[in-house]
């Protein structure tokens, strides 16, 4: 059995976290830190508001979602920004808080055998797990999605220190932000060196969860001119998130170890800005982040007392992920006159590294039973070692002039090459060296391996043009035309694959065009109507074949030996009306839209019941229509009351059916995630003494239920899959700020809900069900200090 002494119930180890998480947040409070903020202008700090575009009363958040600083009530998108104060606030670390915190956007999590925890983002219902992924995901300028092309990924999403801002802008994107953004985008905008002044913003955080492990954090970021020419900004952090699940025996559920799945994240940045001359500024930066996570994050079903957030597993082995990268970067701006050479080049080097164990998978597919008995027991002869390494080339430049009477106009180009490669060592379950169907194992123990690689590359032109014709009105012209050349190689061998190896290539080329119009008239200085019509557009590819031996009864059902090699682009259009607004002298702030959605020939995954694996088809076509609202309401000084809500309804338009007749997905099927989701909140901001400001925030969110995969009739359905119930979650946070140092007590899922966020099992007729819930309720306390 594994050492879990290392993370799991150490009190010694407990009792440090404790110590250190105390001591940095009292060093924040120390004479030291005390007399700097004393020596900084006093500046009186607005309170935080929600995520919404003109929901900061102390004056609008200025976002660069058009490629340009604007003040984020002028853009006519819509678009969700949290701040960085307002991110302290709401105690946001990572995407799942970002996701949980606004409308009409999702994160999907996967559990389960073939639910490796990969993960992707959904807006507006335009959701695939598979391919390339609809939802772009940028830090700063350079765009960092996955396209999925193994049993192991996901999306990789910075954690939440030292941002500026994180925008969401959703709807299609693709015109300024690639073929990745065709439901949208999100960007994690990350601060740059200022050369005026000095800046340091750090934060310490000690916190405990029912049943669980303690966690901490630290961190500090520093920042300022260095001399009259050259500026940095630089960042360190570190958290370490206590494990709250249990691994017991599953025979007689007595406990091995406790808190197995804790996670450690570290991360740092470093950027310089050097203006050598007049209007010319160069920017170096690199950006490092890795998190290693001991065990998922999965229980099993009916281990445990889940509703007292008592979750058990029975893994016989450890699952331990690690997943990092590194971001090089250097941006060139030259300034002259009203126009503007901005040019863009990164380097985006990533590895995922993950272990599971399929013996409960082996035994279910050779016996019926998740416990049944075969060859071998001895859980490390059943491990899968999976690893992916992606690899992104980005070179952008574009000119662009703003700030004129009558045209504003931006004009780029666009390179991309990105490399990715997945391996897959799986281990047979067997007694090393016996033959697996006839044949030996490979390297003596693996009955399948696979070597894959996977690359894209990506040469795009673009140009937007707005058009102000008269007062108040702006007319927006925008096109990309994108040419993407993909090629997939994929090898195999070991006993599943008759024992010999195997090679395939595939490749594809193909063009698209991403056009975007819009047109906004502006009432007033407070009060912007827009409608929008923009063409979203995601590429084609390859994919490796599902597992000849164990999903041999699957493919025969669909009339097919093995399943497609490859599957087409898939492409939206997306028609959105909107208005931005601030009525009664901006005490009451209203942002609302409605949109209307038409996607084609959508890249799917078709998941095959008996051997839980999947593979990717384009199936048929859908209809989204929905809304999103978001409120803010000041009735008194002081006191903020607000919330927003979004309704998404994604189905498909007609019948579906496979060459043999099955019905592989039904008209009016749900796609994309619940129908409603949202956010209600309160703050108060009083002041305790002539120093001393107290604040006091609660937030709510909630979303309906989930849609099921596949519905009773269609080929794919599992009974013992339903769809989830809706989700609700409650955070609080009380605390006080003297100039710049901010402390606070706070609590995370306040009710301990403990919602099923994500459920699995190992095939149709198994008994043993991996599911996902919220991390338990969590008190804690937090540090921070800004200069």
């Amino acid at each position: 059995m594994a050492d879990y002494t290392a993370f799991g119930d150490d009190r010694a180890k407990r009792r440090w976290h404790l110590v250190a998480g105390l001591l940095a947040a009292t060093a924040l409070a120390s004479p030291a830190h005390a007399a700097l903020a004393e020596s900084a202008p006093a500046t009186p700090e607005a309170p935080a508001q929600p995520a919404a575009s003109s929901n900061d009363t102390g004056g609008d958040i200025v976002v660069t979602a058009q490629r340009r600083e604007e003040s984020v009530s002028r853009v006519p998108i819509s678009i969700a920004t949290y701040s960085r104060e307002l991110m302290d606030r709401e105690g946001i670390r990572r995407i799942d808080d970002i996701a949980r915190l606004t409308p009409a956007l999702r994160f999907t999590q996967t559990s389960g055998v073939t639910g490796n925890n990969s993960s992707n983002i959904v807006l507006r219902g335009v959701a695939s797990d598979v391919g390339s992924s609809t939802t772009a995901i940028y830090i700063d300028d350079t765009p960092i999605q996955i396209r999925n092309v193994g049993y192991f990924g996901g999306n990789p999403y910075p954690r939440v220190f030292d941002l500026e801002r994180v925008e969401v802008l959703r709807g299609p994107q693709g015109t300024l932000f690639g073929a990745g953004a065709e439901g949208g985008a999100v960007r994690f905008i990350t601060p740059q060196p200022d050369a005026d002044a000095f800046h340091m913003y750090s934060r310490a955080e000690v916190s405990t969860t029912k049943n669980g492990a303690m966690s901490g954090e630290a961190g500090l970021a520093v920042g300022g001119p260095v001399t009259s020419t050259l500026s940095i900004r630089a960042s360190g952090w570190y958290r370490r998130d206590g494990g709250y699940i249990d691994q017991v025996t599953p025979q007689t559920n007595t406990v091995i170890a406790k808190d197995i799945n804790s996670e450690r994240t570290y991360a740092t940045k470093v950027a310089l800005t050097w203006k050598p001359i007049d209007g010319l500024s160069l920017t170096p930066a690199i950006y490092y982040q890795k998190i290693e996570s001991n065990a998922r994050s999965n229980y099993w079903e009916g281990y445990g007392n889940a509703s007292d957030s008592d979750y058990k597993t029975g893994v016989y082995q450890p699952e331990p992920t690690s997943d990092g990268f590194t971001l090089s970067s250097f941006k060139a701006q030259y300034d002259f006159g009203h126009i503007s050479f901005i040019s863009n080049t990164s380097y985006f080097d990533r590895q995922q590294n993950q272990t599971l164990n399929y013996l409960n998978y082996f035994s279910f597919l050779r016996s019926g039973s998740p416990f049944g008995t075969y060859a071998n027991k001895q859980a490390s002869n059943a491990d899968d070692f999976l690893k992916t390494r992606q690899r992104n080339f980005v070179q952008e430049a574009r000119l662009q002039s703003y700030d004129n009477r009558l045209i504003d106009w931006t004009a780029g180009v666009y390179y991309a090459r990105t490399i990715q490669y997945f391996t897959n060592y799986t281990a047979s379950g067997r007694i090393p060296g016996m033959l697996v169907n006839g044949f030996k194992q490979y390297a003596g123990k693996y009955s399948f391996v696979e070597l894959l690689s996977a690359r894209d590359r990506q040469i795009a032109g673009y140009a937007s043009v707005d058009i102000k014709p008269v007062a108040k009105l702006k007319i927006t012209l925008a096109a990309r035309y994108t040419h993407n050349d993909f090629t997939f190689i994929d090898t195999r061998d070991g006993p599943t694959n008759s024992g010999v190896r195997t090679t395939l290539t595939q490749s594809q080329s193909e063009g698209a065009w991403t056009p975007r119009f819009n047109v906004s008239y502006q009432l007033d200085a407070n009060n912007l109507l827009y409608a929008t019509a923009s063409k979203g557009f995601r590429p084609g590819g390859a994919q490796p074949q599902v597992n000849p031996e164990f999903c041999a009864n699957d493919l025969k059902t669909l009339g097919l030996t093995t399943s497609p090699s490859g599957y087409k682009s898939d492409s939206l259009w997306s028609y959105e009306a909107g208005s931005k607004n601030k009525l009664f002298g901006g005490k009451v702030n209203l942002d609302l839209n409605g949109y209307y959605i038409k996607w084609k020939n959508i890249q799917q995954s078709l998941r095959l019941p008996t051997c839980s694996f999947s593979f990717i088809s384009n199936l048929g076509s859908a209809t989204g229509k929905g809304a999103e609202v978001s409120v803010s309401v000041q009735p008194v000084p002081g006191v903020t009351i607000g919330g927003n809500v979004g309704y998404t309804r994604m189905t498909y338009d007609e019948n579906i059916f496979g060459g043999n007749g099955l019905l592989l997905r039904a008209k009016d099927q749900r796609i994309g995630g619940p129908l409603w989701s949202g956010l209600v909140y309160g703050q108060v901001d009083r002041p305790i003494s002539e120093n001393v400001n107290g604040y006091a925030r609660v937030d709510y969110s909630f979303a309906s239920k989930n849609i099921q995969s596949a519905i009773s009739g269609t080929f794919g359905y599992d009974s013992g899959l339903y769809a989830l119930n809706g989700t609700n979650f409650v955070s609080a946070r009380l605390g006080a700020r003297v100039k710049g140092l901010d402390i606070s007590l706070f609590v995370d899922n306040l009710t301990d809900s403990h919602d099923v966020l994500a459920r699995n099992h190992d095939g149709a007729g198994s008994s043993l069900y991996y599911d996902q819930s919220f991390r338990p309720r969590t008190f804690g306390l937090t540090g921070q200090f800004r200069y």
